[in-house]
């Protein structure tokens, strides 16, 4: 803008305000520095550079001003200072920027304000460290199906930390003066254990710990519960014991179903169930054989032999892929059997050998299907392993540091398992995305200065329950918002 630019903005402005007055020809004439500061100061802003500097040199008045209003100010400035604040910021956008931050990160973002706070616990920015989390995760059906609480994204990504951390309150559910060898099945609202010869159900409550009262006792076998089976979909549980028999009842009612006696000839000790309604039974045995039942529910639940396999060794393990029917048979791994064998359930034959290159004598005493290829088990090796059955080899396994038997294991299924090993009810928690152990946890034992071996043990997103010789213990991981 130049000079003649001015003056013409100056006289119509002049003609506009005398024009109002009503006495043009009265008044005298006014000038462009006769304009208040911030118009002066609005003009300056619009002239180019070289115009600017040319006014400024023209006027001392308007070098002033421009000294006061514009210099100054900017010299004065903090560089951290925006006009635009963050908290400003529309609320998708805001969204956008804090799911880029870490856990830690969004907590502290959180204690800022309550939008922040507000903004901060929105699930979706959640969701992504959920999926990661240990155990608490539910991405698997039956995590979902034993959780009692349905957690949002953020309470599995607390809980997921606490899992990691170890940070769990210990508590001793129940305690015998008689040692057995006790095994657990979980469900939603009930937790199954046997002692001796009696299968025990307790209500579950609300932080995971159960009911001082049962509501179902279930007795049959004349000698111990070795090995039970709970079918959830069916309602079933099936169970073998030591006087050679199996045994059936609702889980609903409590109805006894069916039984039959010396179906081995040494104790049976596993049993597993698949087909509808838990039609069809498994069952290993101390004399080398693998039997499979049918119920013939129409002539009173009686179980009828189908097929009986010879594996070359004590079974002491069975667990069904409910997807495909391969069978799992743990062996006691001795006289050159393999200690893992797949047995096709529909035609009884054994296909697959895995671990014949394993020790002698490193039997599988448990194993759990993670989906119809891979196969979680461990045993006297002392170690967990991971098999795919397409290839019949170990993937991966995790090796006990003390270098005991480990008899138990738990998993979510997607990335968590824990194990219980053979002394001092040492429980540990393995990352299955590593190989490196977490932790380990001692269970406190019901006699001080015992040692347990941890024979069953079953877990849930919050909860860990251990079944030693003589207690029951308790492990929660949600016991603190």
């Amino acid at each position: 803008m130049s000079a003649r630019d001015l003056a013409l903005i100056s006289a119509e402005l002049r003609r506009i305000e005398l024009a109002e007055r009503g006495d043009m020809e009265e008044k005298e004439e006014v000038g462009l520095l006769d304009l208040p500061d911030h118009i002066l100061v609005d003009i300056l802003f619009l002239l180019d550079p070289d115009s600017r500097e040319n006014a400024l040199a023209a006027s001392e008045r308007l070098n002033y001003i421009w000294e006061e209003n514009v210099v100054m100010e900017t010299e004065n400035k903090d560089e951290n200072d925006n006009y635009l604040k963050l908290d400003y910021l529309p609320v998708d956008v805001l969204l956008c920027v804090f799911k880029y931050l870490d856990i830690r990160s969004l907590g502290r973002v959180a204690q800022v304000c309550r939008q922040f706070r507000t903004l901060a616990y929105t699930e979706s920015l959640w969701v992504r460290g959920a999926a990661r989390a240990l155990a608490s995760n539910q991405l698997h059906p039956d995590s979902r199906s034993k959780s009692q609480a349905r957690l949002t994204a953020r309470d599995r990504v607390r809980i997921g930390l606490a899992w990691k951390k170890g940070e769990c309150i210990e508590n001793i559910l129940t305690v015998h003066n008689i040692k057995y060898m006790p095994r657990l099945q979980l469900q939603r609202d009930k937790l199954w254990v046997s002692w001796g010869r009696t299968i025990w159900c307790h209500p579950r409550v609300k932080n995971g710990a159960i009911r001082s009262t049962t509501t179902k006792m279930l007795r049959g076998p004349k000698d111990d519960v070795s090995s039970f089976v709970v079918n959830e979909s069916a309602g079933v549980l099936v169970c073998g014991a030591r006087d050679k028999s199996i045994f059936g009842w609702d889980t609903k009612t409590g109805e006894f179903l069916f039984s039959r006696r010396y179906c081995h000839a040494m104790e049976v000790s596993a049993v597993d169930t698949a087909g509808y309604g838990g039609s069809i039974v498994v069952s290993g045995s101390r004399d080398a054989t693998v039997a499979v039942w049918a119920r013939e529910m129409e002539k009173g639940n009686s179980l009828l032999l189908a097929n009986q396999v010879n594996v070359g060794d004590r079974v002491w393990s069975i667990g069904i892929c409910q997807d495909t029917g391969i069978t799992a048979v743990g062996t006691g791994a001795r006289f050159g059997t393999p200690p893992l064998r797949l047995m096709d359930l529909g035609t009884g034959q054994i296909f697959l050998d895995m671990g014949a290159n394993l020790k002698n004598g490193a039997g599988m005493l448990d194993t759990q299907f993670l989906n119809g290829n891979m196969i979680l088990s461990c045993g006297y090796d002392t170690c967990a392993r991971l098999w795919d059955t397409r290839t019949g080899r170990c993937v991966t396994y995790w090796m006990e540091p003390y270098d005991e038997t480990v008899y138990s294991l738990g998993t979510d299924k997607v990335n968590t398992l824990i194990t219980g090993t053979s002394m001092y009810g040492r429980v540990r928690v393995w990352d299955m995305r590593s190989t490196k152990s977490l932790y380990c946890k001692y269970s406190t034992p019901a006699r001080r200065g015992q040692s347990s071996p941890i024979y069953s043990l079953a877990m849930d997103s919050t909860n860990v329950y251990v079944a030693l010789d003589q207690s029951l213990n308790h492990f929660n991981f949600n016991h603190h918002q």
